[in-house]
């Protein structure tokens, strides 16, 4: 049966999973609902796959708030889409490419915002601010085994992650030991593709190469400086800053909150089994009053000024979830921005407030395109 509405549709587009109801997050989709019934926008969840471009027509999963279940239905091509597909392998990658490029081309369709490159991308983009530049730990692409010897030939630490990995998931740290007969060492210590906590010990450079190669397989990897991101506990820890755009459409901060790693972690991410904590309270006793609160006013400058620089480089984004690193002295470091982000940060620090506004900025900001269109 096809659905039919004469209120605008909010089509909320995923990966689609094997499972059941086959896509996650479904607390969250059935949030957005809700507040799309108050905003005048009937919402539903759909996979650019399950489009049919003859008819335009689309099958994808309505709540129904009275029986409080998802059902399927037949929906016309939404007005405005909320992108939240998330890739494990460029071959998915490739298969959502073709429907997104249709669905971009489509007049009557709006994007919230269109999802950002890989971490080098984004990079990149921020260093051309010679503002945010300070604030950027040295990176580059890893390209050889040439290239990492170089790298710990002046450093006896480095940092290897995904260029499109998320949630900590292939972060590897690399620490050179140096024994007083000039013999070398390599500990590598982090995680595998599948998130599981990984420690390797080789004795000499070739051979940790080799394991590294085998390991990384064709994924393309960036080279780091490794910053020492920990507390005085020796936990690793990031703060995470929310930004959306409002009902206006206009850029604010939805919240920021600090994600502390598992013991023994070299990520914080909550996948990796991390929790989070307040961020004014955390920052306070790690580093004071004086220097907590100075922290919390460069955090909320960076907050501000990154969203609206990536953005005029990039094309519409309607909300970033920034990572930031604090060292062990005290210095900012912007560790990666994603264009996808998840809330549930706000739900473990118990901050109801933003995490009852990072579900609603996406209605409001669709409604904001929608009238915005209309007028």
């Amino acid at each position: 049966m096809q659905q039919r509405s004469h209120r605008p549709l909010l089509g909320i587009m995923v990966t689609e999973l094997n499972r059941e109801l086959p896509f996650g997050s479904s607390d969250f989709y059935e949030h957005l609902t809700y507040h799309g019934a108050a905003k005048g926008l009937d919402v539903f969840v759909f996979s650019p796959n399950r489009i049919d471009w003859k008819q335009e027509l689309v099958r994808g999963y309505a709540y129904l708030r009275e029986k409080q279940e998802w059902v399927m239905k037949l929906f016309p091509l939404p007005s405005i889409i909320y992108d939240r597909c998330f890739f494990t392998n460029k071959k998915d990658y490739r298969q959502y490419r073709n429907h997104v490029r249709k669905l971009r081309e489509t007049p009557h369709i709006r994007f919230l915002g269109y999802g950002l490159s890989g971490k080098w991308e984004v990079d990149q983009i921020l260093q051309k601010d010679p503002t945010l530049q300070l604030y950027l730990p040295e990176t580059n692409l890893l390209t050889s085994g040439t290239e990492l010897r170089n790298w710990l030939r002046t450093k006896s630490d480095v940092f290897l992650k995904p260029q499109g990995g998320s949630q900590g998931r292939g972060a590897l740290h690399i620490h050179k030991i140096s024994t007083k007969d000039d013999n070398r060492s390599y500990h590598i210590k982090g995680r595998d593709a599948h998130n599981l906590p990984l420690e390797r010990e080789f004795e000499d450079f070739n051979s940790c190469w080799f394991w590294l190669r085998s390991l990384i397989g064709m994924r393309p990897y960036l080279i780091q400086e490794y910053l020492p991101l920990h507390s005085t506990e020796g936990m690793a820890y990031d703060v995470r800053s929310l930004v959306q755009k409002n009902g206006r459409g206009l850029w604010e901060s939805t919240g920021m909150a600090v994600r502390i790693g598992k013991p023994g972690s070299i990520t914080s991410n909550l996948h990796g089994g991390g929790t989070a904590e307040d961020v004014s309270s955390f920052l306070t006793k790690e580093f004071g009053d004086s220097k907590a609160n100075e922290l919390i006013t460069t955090l909320a400058m960076l907050s501000s000024r990154i969203p609206p620089f990536l953005e005029a480089h990039h094309g519409r984004l309607a909300e970033l979830g920034i990572d930031f690193g604090i060292d062990t002295c005290g210095r900012v470091w912007i560790l990666e921005v994603n264009s996808k982000p998840g809330r549930s940060i706000f739900a473990r620090t118990r901050n109801e407030k933003a995490r009852t506004k990072s579900i609603a900025n996406p209605i409001h900001y669709a409604g904001f395109l929608l009238y915005k269109r209309l007028s």
